[in-house]
């Protein structure tokens, strides 16, 4: 008898562990195509009696030991650093992409051929001094290349604009994963606990860990009870902390986000040196100013400016305050900060500021291409200005700002200010050449508007007196101007604060008189013609757009390669489930009929016990 009853939960352990097998069968074909699932697999072993001996059984049946995901962690690993690859790439491309098509070259809209337009009506004037048609035609192609100057250029910071809502935006999408995978991971940890798997938890877990990876570059540990701890990869965590912790979920770190950056001002409205207001938002959050936090700090490097701008992503606590502006790493309030005159001091410890930074993904990509944007305005300035100081130069005939006593050709539109007299023209009336042309950028450069209204006013003969006296008819001085065209500019050694005079002095641009006894530019040593520059910028941009296409289209096939063999472990093949399930049926009606078997034998033992 005791030996029937055995069989017989043998056979009552086999229903059960083939159940077991074929409900898990069952749930892989079920999410067959749904995203992010990891086959399973039921894990069986014997049961065996310690006492075997004569006439004892050899085993007491079977058990479910577990039911595992099928995975290759390393394979997880490649995928997740390749989807970080992938998403700088992706970013770069974007980015690049729009730039390209802010410069519009070539196109007969372009700069490059408003440049060629404008000498080209300096060239016809040159030729017909006295027409009025001329005139008017070099002050209306003028105007078209400032516009055409500005407008680029502010089509380029609206770029940076829209890089840095971007980065606002994922700020908000990688805090609200952190938090999920935060609670999934907290819900795997008290499963695991009870003694159930979680392998559903943990695969809605990886999904989004997967999705993280494609904003920056993670590291992802595996701990007790399946629960996961996840900091930034290659340096980038904040020592001694985590982004989701297996042991206290309140301590892991968060991301905010820098809106503006301002140089601060005292009572009167002045500019105070190296100290500058930044304003942060808690956690990215931008819909509620309960988020909106101002900061005062004192910068003295550049650089580090500028990094602050492009990068504009904190480390911060789970409730948004910034470490290094708000609290420290431990959560200790910071003292200072709350006006200019305590301003906290960056200048000695930049790193201080606990910038988000990372080595991969559309963080990455985001934040490094705004240097490419500042790069392209830089250039863009540098061929304003030089214009400008070229031009003016020639129709003034001084290479020194502090003599031009003219009417000045190009102005800084951002300091010119104008009166309109009766007639409606315009007299120009608070502008000093020797303060404000040094200012001009891509930005601001524009034509005097008394020129605009009274193109007569144009200087073309080498006589620098009024044009409406005798001699009209010589255009010597609007001939120097359109061979400009054809001079070598020193574009590269201008920035910000050069000055007219600074362009002839120090950085060695040419100057003397030319076959008609008209001073003006000569080549200079290294230098380029402006066409020729602009030409030089586009095309860097072209092979930067192409490298970067290329780079993503291998990102892509990469990540692509990965994933396939990602799936070839851990996707459900219906045609092996198939098999499975037939496998798992057999079986189930194998030991359903051990239990008839043995249900028969004790009627016939019960029978003659009878």
């Amino acid at each position: 008898m005791a030996g029937l009853f055995s069989t017989l939960n043998i056979g009552s352990l086999g229903i059960n562990a083939q159940q077991t097998a074929l409900d898990v069968t069952s749930h892989n074909i079920a999410n067959a195509n749904t995203d992010g699932y990891t086959r399973q697999r039921v894990d069986m072993e014997s049961l065996s009696d310690n006492n075997v001996g004569v006439n004892k059984p050899a085993g007491m049946g079977v058990n479910v030991e577990d039911i595992i995901r099928i995975k290759d962690e390393f394979l997880d690993y490649q995928v997740r650093n390749q989807t970080s690859m992938q998403g700088t790439s992706s970013s770069i491309d974007k980015y690049l992409g729009e730039l390209q098509n802010i410069m519009n070259e070539p196109s007969s809209t372009g700069i490059s051929s408003m440049i060629s337009n404008f000498f080209t009506q300096w060239q016809n004037l040159a030729n017909d001094p006295q027409s009025s048609s001329a005139r008017t035609l070099v002050v209306q192609q003028t105007k078209t290349l400032t516009d055409q100057l500005n407008s680029t250029y502010q089509k380029l910071q609206d770029l940076k604009d829209n890089c840095h809502s971007e980065l606002d935006n994922e700020v908000v999408t990688i805090n609200s994963t952190l938090d999920s995978i935060d609670d999934l991971n907290q819900q795997t940890i008290k499963t695991k606990g009870a003694g159930i798997e979680p392998n559903d938890l943990m695969d809605k877990r990886d999904s989004k860990l997967n999705s993280l990876s494609s904003f920056f570059k993670v590291d992802v540990t595996n701990k007790t009870y399946d629960g996961v701890v996840v900091t930034a990869a290659d340096g980038s965590q904040l020592s001694g902390t985590s982004l989701v912790s297996n042991v206290d979920s309140t301590k892991g770190k968060r991301l905010s986000y820098i809106s503006d950056i301002q140089q601060a001002k005292d009572s009167t409205g002045a500019a105070i040196p190296n100290v500058y207001d930044i304003t942060y938002y808690k956690n990215g959050d931008m819909t509620s100013d309960k988020n909106k936090v101002d900061v005062y700090v004192k910068i003295t490097d550049t650089d580090t400016l500028n990094n602050i701008d492009q990068n504009r992503i904190l480390w911060a606590n789970q409730d948004g305050a910034a470490i290094g502006l708000s609290e420290d790493v431990n959560g200790n309030a910071i003292k200072g900060g709350t006006t200019a005159a305590d301003a906290i001091d960056l200048s000695k410890n930049p790193s201080s500021l606990n910038l988000f930074t990372t080595t991969d993904g559309s963080l990455k990509g985001t934040m490094s291409v705004q240097s490419d944007i500042d790069k392209y305005t830089d250039d863009l300035n540098k061929l304003a200005k030089s214009i400008a100081f070229a031009v003016n130069a020639v129709e003034s005939g001084t290479t020194s700002e502090a003599s031009d006593t003219t009417k000045p050709f190009f102005v800084n539109g951002d300091a010119a200010k104008y009166t309109v007299g009766t007639d409606g023209k315009n007299t120009l009336t608070t502008y000093s050449i020797a303060n404000d042309e040094a200012g001009i950028t891509a930005a601001n450069i524009t034509i005097n508007k008394e020129l605009l209204d009274n193109p007569m006013l144009l200087e073309t003969r080498k006589d620098t007196s009024t044009n409406g006296t005798s001699g009209s008819t010589d255009g010597s001085r609007a001939l120097a101007i359109a061979q400009l065209q054809n001079v070598n500019l020193n574009i590269l050694g201008i920035d910000s604060t050069t000055k007219r005079s600074d362009f002839f002095s120090t950085l060695n641009q040419g100057w003397g008189a030319d076959s008609n006894g008209i001073n003006t530019l000569q080549n200079a040593t290294g230098g380029t013609a402006a066409n020729a520059y602009y030409t030089d910028v586009i095309n860097k941009l072209a092979v930067e757009v192409n490298q970067a296409d290329t780079t993503l289209k291998n990102q892509k096939s990469q990540l692509q390669s990965l994933t396939q063999q990602r799936d070839s472990v851990s996707a459900v093949s219906l045609d092996e489930e198939m098999t499975n399930l037939m496998k798992y049926n057999h079986a189930y009606q194998a030991n359903a009929k051990v239990i008839t078997t043995v249900s028969q034998l004790l009627d016939t033992v019960i029978g003659l016990i009878r």
